[in-house]
């Protein structure tokens, strides 16, 4: 697969900038694989991270829900 990224003026400096980081010893494609792939990463964690907070807070409103319905049958059945 090939994909191709367009830059602004100042992403494209910055890219430059940071590509002189990259050792010698490693070719330009993997070095740009590697980035990718790093890229890629951060961001799956990020989401699932986001989505198990969201479903937490799904739970912990369920719950809530919950303890307000048996509340209030509770004060029904006492009058």
């Amino acid at each position: 697969m090939k994909i191709q990224v367009k830059f602004s003026k100042e992403e494209a400096e910055a890219f430059k900038n940071f590509c002189m980081i990259k050792p010698p010893e490693l070719e330009d494609e993997i070095f740009y694989k590697q980035i990718f792939l790093a890229g890629c990463n951060s961001m799956t964690k990020e989401i699932t991270a986001l989505v198990e907070a969201h479903r937490q807070a799904q739970e912990a409103e369920g719950t809530e829900a919950q303890t307000e319905t048996a509340e209030a049958q509770d004060v029904s059945t006492e009058e």
